[in-house]
């Protein structure tokens, strides 16, 4: 009957809406956590973001290291990866997604540096913490 159209049209529009705002929470939820970072660590991160996004390889350690502690997806892992051609451009893209990652980020991206045992990670993981000390 004439009662059953609406529903038919608009049944395509509810599908519609839900898959396109489902796209962009898959796109915008780069982290497995849903809480935020601190906005002392996000300061912290972003007035080290030069030094770190040159000094910081990603590769040694640091993005399986925040893989395998649940820090960052696995599509953002291979984002970086596969969108970043250079060591700055990967470091700088996962400074630019770390806040997004949860409230731990920022701890787990410190301690990723210090597991990766290089000097220039381990000096950068000491004035990260020294600075988030001193910030409070």
């Amino acid at each position: 009957g004439p009662g059953k159209c609406p529903v038919k049209r608009d049944q395509p529009h509810k599908l519609d809406s839900s898959t396109s705002s489902h796209t962009v929470a898959a796109v915008s939820s780069t982290s497995v956590s849903s809480a935020q970072m601190s906005d002392l660590h996000r300061s912290v991160l972003l007035q080290c973001y030069v030094e770190l996004k040159s000094s910081v390889n990603v590769e040694d350690h640091v993005l399986d290291y925040l893989y395998s502690n649940f820090v960052i997806s696995k599509s953002l892992r291979d984002r970086i990866r596969s969108d970043c051609t250079t060591a700055e451009s990967k470091a700088g893209m996962l400074l630019d997604e770390l806040p997004s990652c949860g409230a731990s980020a920022f701890r787990e991206f410190v301690d990723a540096l210090i597991a990766s045992k290089t000097s220039v990670h381990q000096k950068l993981a000491k004035k990260l913490m020294d600075m988030a000390k001193n910030s409070t």
